[in-house]
């Protein structure tokens, strides 16, 4: 008789305390259950790490329902559409009733649900592991957990923001190149609906080993090639004979990131929300997607880095290149330990060129026994308050957030409403804010008064941001008395909105981000294109300027100001003045974050790039790249890659122009000259038109130009904008080029304002466009803009 091993009791209790950790309900429904189940798209034993008050055991839970008909587990739960704080079952949140539910079932319509729970109760204990490794600073998986791990993460990413239905539907416009594939596939299947298909597609992932779904990935990679399989999904259609193109998904989840484990700060803790499972965030090389990041609890988030932050990968990726709030946060990629004693790429009979030889290598025994140490990235305060502005910048009005102390989420929604970039979106969180003050008591450190100066308090290693609106009164103070002097007004100003910044939300606050956002919106909404970049800060604006400068800087932009819609206070007292002042820096703070609204702003006016290119550091890295791009297009000195001179034109712009804040001779003379045109076209000849056009709209806010035309049309188009241009605009002569970098920068700075001033033309100034369109280019079948007839076509 073989003789079973029995768990010695740790290993018991372990055993029962992961099962009871992942059970989302009770008791597992059976196939002949109620058919309306409330179905979790955050696994309970996640939200259990959230509890308020102690975690009982099942059977404490069991017998407190059972005397009061009440489930005894809850959570904080804030519902951001109403602004309720208040205490819920976990069963009754973060969930959809039926989500999972498969009608094509007929033996067991929960049978996915049950597959989950199976999926979680093993994530759950590995996650229950990695809890208990924190004050080792390390975590060591076998592959066969960590492919499990990712599996899981990839699952309730997938499951969270697809139950929807709209993931698989045909005719949604993101789907557009995957429309024939969804169709194909529904066909063979037999399946009716993007729901059913969702489910479907779930069902794979969950019966499928994460190694043979690699495999199928793999054989997919072999056949089409990594390009090929890109170039389907952004630029093609996925061809319908792909059975196993959900593979191919989930691959790139896997392969594309390292696996890291960042904790948050001592006394602090990270928050969930509706959808921070899964959340994406931060570019690189323009693409979305720095980081995946999953919170499992107050003190873990397992976070998904890109493969091209690798740390090897430092020497290939060109300055700026990525785009995150993340970025100071460094996670080592794991150490991976083969069985076998081979290291990094040198595994004996392993190519790791072939996707197939790396997923037979993986599946393999041999493979499985490989182990992998991860360093656990511990946050300091800083930065786990970043972290979690991530989370929060990402909430909806109609989702939900959930933390585990009220002193924490206090301290962490002031924070992130401090910050006015975060000023709009911190909105929904107010409500919150009220009643966690009136509630808190003594978790949060009272205000007390300074005993020194504002300097000496900042220097202090205490919690800024309860001091800090106190430094912001007694520095307005100081500038109204006259106790505090500057070299200019734009120093004092600067100085004035850096502490701002960091205070908790005042009404000299509230009133300057109020303004600066009317500002704003109106360039944004003028702006030509809809760029990445948003909230980014390109190139800090420097501390101190001349006298000179920031005389002339705000002599330009109050007025400037005024005209895009913001209430400035014109007063003749200091804190009048300086409210405007700080309005100004404020806005072009935020601006510089944004490469449409910079560009905008630089083409108001004629003086604006040399006023505004003074307020930046010599050599941005917007103009690195302005220089090297330029000097590489004289060097290759042809029009290959491009389908004409107005294609090319149209890119140069989008580098020299579209690129930030610059210092550089390049973009300012684009600049310029773009405002210069815009202010000739755009005012003095609207009054001038004949019928119909002077009576049509002018508006037409979404266009955009298609930069690819005939070189037949872009010659035309540029000689006979030149030639207005020569007529209408005082001193302007277009340059012919000529052999020199020099007099060929002058030709592209021509065409390149000429393309800026049509872009502009065609949202603002639509009829006079269509005038000079018509007037020269009937007939041609001519098209300058996206999703329109070309002109002469009818």
């Amino acid at each position: 008789m073989t003789r079973r091993r029995r768990n010695t009791p740790k290993q018991q209790a372990r055993t029962e305390l992961a099962a009871e950790e992942a059970q989302k309900t009770d008791d597992f429904p059976s196939p002949c259950a109620p058919t309306t189940q409330y179905q979790h798209v955050i696994p309970r034993f996640i939200l259990r790490r959230f509890q308020v008050g102690p975690v009982r055991s099942k059977i404490e839970r069991q017998r407190e329902f059972r005397r009061t008909g009440v489930d005894p587990e809850y959570v904080h739960y804030y519902d951001i559409a109403t602004g309720n704080l208040d205490i819920r079952p976990i069963g009754k949140v973060y969930g959809v009733p039926n989500v999972y539910q498969d009608v094509r079932n007929t033996h067991n319509i929960n049978e996915l649900e049950e597959k989950l729970a199976d999926l979680e109760r093993h994530a759950a204990s590995i996650i229950m592991d990695l809890h208990e490794a924190l004050p080792q600073g390390t975590f060591t998986l076998k592959r066969r957990s960590l492919e499990l791990l990712r599996k899981f993460l990839f699952i309730m990413h997938y499951r969270n923001v697809s139950y929807s239905g709209t993931y698989f539907q045909a005719d949604h416009p993101e789907n557009a190149g995957a429309r024939q594939w969804i169709e194909a596939f529904m066909k063979a299947k037999g399946i009716q609906s993007a729901v059913e298909t969702w489910l479907h597609v779930l069902r794979y992932y969950l019966d499928t080993s994460h190694s043979d779904i690699m495999r199928d990935a793999a054989e997919l990679v072999e056949k089409y090639g990594e390009e090929g399989l890109q170039k389907m999904m952004t630029e093609s259609h996925i061809s319908p004979d792909l059975e196993h193109f959900p593979a191919y998904t989930y691959h790139g989840h896997a392969n594309s990131y390292f696996f890291s484990i960042w904790e948050a700060a001592e006394g602090e803790e990270f928050i969930i929300t509706h959808n921070a499972f899964g959340l994406w965030e931060g570019l690189g090389g323009g693409c979305p997607g720095l980081h995946r990041i999953f919170v499992v609890s107050p003190r873990i988030a397992l976070v998904l880095r890109h493969v091209i932050s690798r740390p090897e990968m430092k020497e290939y990726i060109k300055p700026g290149a990525f785009v995150s709030s993340l970025l100071n946060v460094n996670p080592a990629p794991p150490t991976p330990i083969y069985a076998s004693g081979g290291h990094g790429i040198h595994i004996n009979n392993v190519n790791f060129q072939s996707a197939m030889s790396l997923a037979r290598y993986r599946s393999s025994q041999e493979g499985g026994n490989d182990s992998f140490v991860f360093k656990i990235t511990r946050l300091s305060r800083p930065q786990t308050l970043e972290f979690n502005s991530v989370v929060l910048v990402n909430v909806r009005k109609t989702g939900s957030l959930t933390f585990l102390s009220r002193g924490n989420m206090l301290r962490t929604a002031r924070a992130f409403r401090s910050l006015p970039a975060n000023f709009l979106a911190s909105e929904l969180l107010v409500p919150l804010i009220a009643q966690l003050s009136n509630t808190t008591g003594t978790e949060v450190p009272a205000l007390h008064p300074p005993l020194q100066s504002p300097a000496a308090v900042l220097d202090k290693d205490v919690d800024a941001l309860t001091l800090v609106d106190v430094v912001l009164y007694v520095l307005l103070m100081q500038i109204c008395t006259g106790g505090r002097r500057f070299e200019t007004a734009y120093d004092r100003a600067h100085l004035v909105f850096r502490i701002m910044e960091k205070a908790k939300p005042t009404s000299f606050a509230d009133e300057i981000s109020r303004e600066v956002e009317k500002a704003f919106k109106v360039c944004k909404d003028s702006a030509d294109e809809m760029l990445i970049g948003e909230g980014i800060s390109f190139t800090p604006l420097l501390p101190s300027i001349s006298k000179e400068s920031s005389s002339q800087l705000f002599q330009f932009m109050i007025p400037c100001m005024s005209r895009l819609g913001a209430v400035m206070s014109g007063g003749e007292g200091i804190l009048e003045e300086l409210q405007d002042e700080v309005t100004v820096v404020s806005f072009l703070s935020r601006a510089s974050t944004s490469l449409g609204v910079w560009h905008a702003l630089s083409c108001t006016n004629p003086q604006a790039p040399e006023i505004l290119s003074r307020l930046f550091k010599k050599g941005t890295r917007a103009d690195a790249r302005v220089v090297s791009f330029t000097r590489f297009m004289y060097e290759r000195g042809s029009l290959s890659g491009f389908s004409s001179g107005f294609h090319m034109a149209y890119s140069l712009r989008g580098i020299c122009g579209l690129c930030g804040p610059t210092t550089n001779p390049i973009s300012e003379s684009y600049y310029q000259l773009t405002a210069s045109i815009i202010q000739c076209l755009g005012r003095t000849m609207l009054g001038s038109l004949p019928e119909p056009y002077s009576s049509q709209p002018h508006e037409r806010p979404k266009a955009r130009l298609l930069y690819k035309m005939p070189e037949e049309h872009s010659e035309l188009l540029f000689s006979i904008m030149k030639m207005i241009l020569r007529k209408s605009l005082p001193g302007y002569e277009p340059s012919p080029g000529g052999d020199t970098l020099g007099h060929t920068l002058e030709k592209w700075i021509d065409e390149m304002a000429i393309v800026g001033c049509l872009s502009w033309l065609g949202k603002h100034r639509r009829n006079l466009l269509d005038f000079i369109l018509d007037s020269f280019l009937q007939g041609m079948n001519f098209k300058l803009f996206e999703d329109e007839d070309p002109t002469g076509s009818t």
